[in-house]
Order: C-alpha cells, then structure tokens, then sequence
C-alpha cells in the first residue's frame, strides 16, 4: 500500500506540476494577446485619426502609393495575428496546422519572388524600403562612397533577417503542433539564431541613430528653434525618436526569445509591427506637410503654420546668395544656421543639400516655393 501511495503521490505531483505549468503558459500567452491587441489599436487609432489629411487632396505619385501600403498592409497582418492568437477561429488540427503552414510558406515564397521582381520597377517600394537611408543621405549628402556603404550595411542588415526568416519557416513548419488545451501553435523549442531577427537590424539603425545625432549636435540651433527650418527639425526629431522607440523594442524583443519563457516570444513583436508602421506613415507625412503648405506635427495634436517663415528665410537667402536650384531644405537650412551667432553660411551648407532633396526640384521663386508631394 505504502508503494502504491507514494506513486500516486508522484502522479498528483506531476499532474500538479503539468497545471502550473499550463496555467503560467496560458498566463503568458494572455499577455501576448493584450500586446497584440493594444498594436492593432495603436494602427487603427492612427489610421482613423489621419484619415482627414492623407485623403484630403489625394494624388497619385510614388511616396502617395509607399504611403499607402506602409499604412494599410500592416494592419491586415496585425487582424490574422489577433485572429489566430486571440481564440477567436474554432480548433484546429494537427493535418489542418500542416497544410496551413504548407500555403503560409507557398505564399511567402510567391510574395517575395513578386516583391523583388516588382522592386525592380516600383518606385514607391524602393521609396518604402530606402526610407531609412534616404533620410540620412538627405543630411550627410550623396556621395558615392558614403551612399555605397550605406545601401551596403543596410542590404546585409535586413538580408540576415530575411535568410533567419527563411529558416524559422522550415523549423516552426517541421515541429509545429497544435496545443488543444490553450488552443494555440506551439513548436518544442525556439532555436537561438531567431533572436538575431531582431538583433540584426539594430545594428544599421543604431548606426543611423548616431548619424542623425551626430547632425543634430552640428545644428543644435535647429532643434531649440523648428520655426527657423522646419524641414531639418522634422529630420533630427523624427529621427532621433525612431533611434529610442524602434532599436528599444527591438532590443527588448531580443531579450525576450533569449530569457523569457517560450510561451512568451510573441509578446513583444506585434508592438514592434505596428510602431514601425506607425512611424514610417508619421515621417512620411511630416516631411510631406513641411514641403506643401505648413509644418503639421505629427506626434501632437497642436498644429503650427509656419510655412509663410520658411517661405520668407528661402526668399531672403536667394536675394542674398543669388538664384540657384538648391532645394529649400538647403535654403532654409543655411538661412537659418547663418542668423545663428558666430554661424556662416559657408559652415552651414555642409552637406546638407543631399541628392535625395536636391533631387525633389524643391527650387525657389520669389513668390512661393513650387508645391511638391513627394520628397524623393
């Protein structure tokens, strides 16, 4: 009798044990839900809330279309992932989890076969996926070694992730299983290499950070004054802002894969999903605001109209230096650091004309800035 207790000792312990453990894994998993959810609202909110601007004068031209699918594929992403995760799809089983992964990965591969056939000749996807080395090349200039070293670093950052996305595909596809209790995918182990999906591009942006930083110290002025010249305000702020929020959830989604239970791993990435959606979309219409008719700022409900300033500092700077084909971001740039004590122009016109701006036929007149809906 005494053998025959302590084994059903052991088994109520064990069946103890299996019960935290699933209550702590559903738990967890609770949590992931409510990231999920709280980045789909974050999306959501977003859309409905510049709705009114971006379809106010709609036009048709490449960063319009980049707009658009930066804006509103995301959040299709984000519905599957809280349909899926949140319970709200009846069961499944263990042959319907195979042949959804079966199509997931024949979609992928079709998707990104298309994606880079239509890179080739879709400017508004090459606006979408430069947008983060646009930027710094629109502060530092274009020159042929730096612009080389860039799109280099930037090629090898997100092509490491692409290739560890490949591989979690064939590994999560190989040992996935339905969990019939929490009624979620589970796969027996997450391989280490995963947690370089999102460690690998930190390393490009922290080096963008630092650029953009590094500019901004040069023209501090700028900063403390955004009615002096709207557009470089918009580039150091925006820029800084996506260097904390995205290389920190980044990080932190790292460190989740590394020390956090496996029940856990989705707790962080559908945030990540929408705030880099979010903050693409925000750049994309600060910088278009600044260059159309007024500074709007995009991470406050207070709007400034400051454009009549910006007009009058270019108009000023093509009286003084003479009419050329600079872009008003130069103009407005090097107007506003020569009025800084102790400025000159000559300092404050390295290098700030990049090609991608100078490209955009921002040119002056005497009367009004040409109107432009695109920056690149």
């Amino acid at each position: 009798m005494s053998a025959q207790t302590h084994a059903q000792a052991q088994a109520a312990a064990q069946l103890a044990s299996l019960l935290q453990q699933l209550a702590i894994a559903a738990s967890n998993i609770t949590k992931s839900r409510y990231t999920s959810v709280a980045g789909l609202t974050v999306v959501l909110y977003d859309i409905l809330l510049l709705s009114a601007d971006v379809w106010q004068k709609p036009k048709r031209n490449a960063s319009r279309y980049a707009y658009f699918i930066n804006r509103y594929v995301p959040p299709v992403f984000l519905l599957v992932a809280n349909y899926q995760l949140g319970g709200f799809r009846p069961a499944l089983s263990d042959q319907e989890l195979h042949d959804i992964h079966i199509l997931f990965v024949a979609i992928v591969a079709k998707t990104g076969y298309q994606r880079l056939q239509s890179l080739k000749s879709s400017r508004a996807l090459r606006l979408l996926v430069n947008i983060l080395v646009l930027r710094v090349l629109a502060l530092y200039g274009s020159g042929r070694v730096f612009t080389t070293l860039l799109y280099a670093l930037f090629a090898i950052s997100y092509g490491v992730c692409f290739g560890i996305t490949v591989n979690a595909v064939i590994v999560i596809r190989a040992g996935a299983m339905y969990d019939h209790r929490l009624r979620v995918c589970s796969i027996e182990s997450t391989p280490e290499i995963f947690r370089f999906i999102f460690i690998a591009p930190v390393f490009f942006e922290v080096l963008i950070g630092a650029l953009t930083l590094w500019k901004a110290v040069q023209h501090a002025y700028v900063l403390s004054n955004a009615s002096s010249a709207p557009m470089l305000y918009i580039m150091f702020r925006d820029g800084i802002a996506w260097f904390i929020a995205v290389c920190g959830l980044r990080i932190w989604n790292a460190l989740i894969w590394v020390f956090l239970p496996q029940s856990m791993v989705y707790l962080g990435i559908y945030i990540l999903w929408a705030l880099v959606s979010t903050f693409v979309s925000r750049f994309f219409l600060n910088i278009l605001d600044v260059v159309n008719s007024s500074l709007i700022d995009g991470f406050s409900v207070e709007y400034a109209t400051v454009r009549q300033k910006e007009q009058n500092a270019a108009i000023r700077h093509q009286r003084t230096f003479g009419g050329n084909t600079r872009s008003v971001f130069a103009e407005v740039s090097m107007s506003a650091m020569s009025s800084v004590p102790g400025g000159t122009a000559a300092e404050a016109s390295d290098p700030l004309e990049g090609e991608a701006w100078t490209n955009a036929n921002h040119s002056l007149s005497h009367s009004e800035p040409r109107r432009q809906d695109t920056f690149v």
